[in-house]
């Protein structure tokens, strides 16, 4: 998998308010959708980032996902 576009993903995007590049790394995505999950909006997610947060729970959760709670 390569460098994911942040604009592709609005969730992400709002949650990547504190970094200014438009491509993040994988890992990255994976590490801060766990850490900022109580901050994502479920109702918006689209299918394609849904389908985004399973591929990156398989490849760096080994099948988990443990969102951070508030």
């Amino acid at each position: 998998m390569g460098n994911i576009n942040r604009t592709h993903y609005h969730e992400l995007n709002l949650l990547l308010w504190d970094m200014h590049k438009k491509f993040i790394a994988p890992k990255t995505a994976f590490e801060l959708y766990e850490k900022r999950w109580g901050y994502v909006d479920k109702d918006k997610l689209t299918a394609k980032e849904k389908n985004l947060i399973n591929l990156l729970i398989k490849e760096f959760g080994n099948g988990c996902f443990m969102p951070a709670t508030h």
